[in-house]
């Protein structure tokens, strides 16, 4: 376990290393880094860990509210910055826009604990939960801006039951592509920033709504600024597989694990051939880690759940981090986001 854990500081320190804000600085795709690699991966992360920088300061965060359409509420998000390095920016931020999966965008405990406390002003994403700011530091340091807005908390749910079927949660693809939608206009509105450049990423349920705001067979609403690339962590696939004229907006990075008994990845495999069938300039790619579980870029240990929907009957659903295959994913989307035409 030390070693993991090493493994794991590790990748994080090759991210920040590696740091570019802008893709346009790239030239070519680089090689994919598969699962299998992680190990040679983390040892050369290591060699890098030693010689590296120190991380770059904490971002500003803002708590902001973003104006849904009619009949829709108003959702609170959060809004994270670069810290300037004293010199002016040469060009805007490029935006990454970031969806929670069905777990919510806030820790319950920790939101009991603060509610009335000078914490929350302190420390604006202190409830949120540890992943989502931790991606949030990580991608400012690459100097992206990040928004994270909450689809559940307006809609009076912390989560939105992880083991309900999509009707009995009362909010669908069609209600978190509307959030998304939103908070793309949203982003479009500020300044620094640039519209040209935003990123649509999602993490399972909030990687369904990914794959549905970039559904090229549903109309793109006047006034929404275009998704330039999009990354959707472990989506349940079987209704988009089933969908015959799903097409893709934009280009897309799914990464997914090889033994997700939650959302298989044989599923995703379907989808990106059916795609590709129609449209074969389409770029679609797919990343499965062997052996990795859904959540696996998280760091909890692997570990039943029995709010998921069970595949084995008598078998908890599993989930949790794998050191290898998270590496191995942030190196990944890390290629992803400096490539100028993934």
């Amino acid at each position: 376990m030390p070693r993991v854990r090493r493994w794991l500081r590790a990748g994080l320190a090759m991210m920040t290393v590696s740091a570019v804000p802008a893709w346009s600085t790239v030239s070519a795709p680089q090689a994919p880094i598969s699962a299998s690699s992680a190990p040679a991966v983390a040892a050369s992360v290591a060699a890098s860990a030693a010689t590296s920088t120190p991380a770059a300061p904490a971002p500003i965060v803002q708590r902001v509210r973003l104006a849904g359409d009619a009949g829709m509420p108003t959702l609170p998000a959060y809004w994270f910055l670069p810290r300037d390095s004293g010199h002016p920016r040469a060009q805007p931020l490029p935006v990454v826009i970031a969806l929670h999966g069905c777990g919510g965008l806030e820790d319950t405990h920790r939101v009991a604990r603060r509610t009335g406390s000078i914490d929350e002003i302190l420390n604006p994403a202190g409830t949120m939960q540890a992943r989502y700011r931790e991606y949030a530091h990580w991608l400012t340091e690459r100097g992206y801006a990040v928004l994270m807005p909450d689809s559940f908390g307006p809609r009076g749910r912390i989560t939105s039951g992880c083991g309900d079927t999509p009707d009995a949660r009362g909010i669908d693809d069609k209600t978190r592509r509307a959030d998304a939608l939103a908070a793309l206009r949203w982003v479009a509105r500020q300044p620094g920033v640039d519209p040209r450049r935003i990123v649509l990423l999602g993490w399972s349920n909030g990687a369904q709504a990914v794959l549905a705001a970039i559904d090229a067979s549903r109309p793109w609403p006047a006034g929404t600024p275009a998704v330039e690339r999009a990354v959707a962590f472990y989506p349940a696939c079987k209704r988009v597989v089933r969908q015959h004229n799903f097409k893709l907006r934009a280009p897309v990075l799914m990464m997914i694990g090889g033994a997700d008994d939650w959302t298989p990845a044989t599923r995703c495999a379907m989808l990106q051939n059916a795609v590709l069938a129609r449209q074969p300039d389409a770029r679609f790619r797919l990343e499965i880690y062997p052996g990795a579980y859904h959540g696996f870029d998280g760091t909890s240990e692997l570990h039943g759940r029995r709010d998921a929907p069970r595949r084995t009957p008598g078998a908890d659903t599993a989930s949790g981090g794998d050191a290898l295959a998270r590496v191995a994913a942030l190196a990944q989307l890390d290629s992803w986001l400096l490539n100028p035409a993934p």
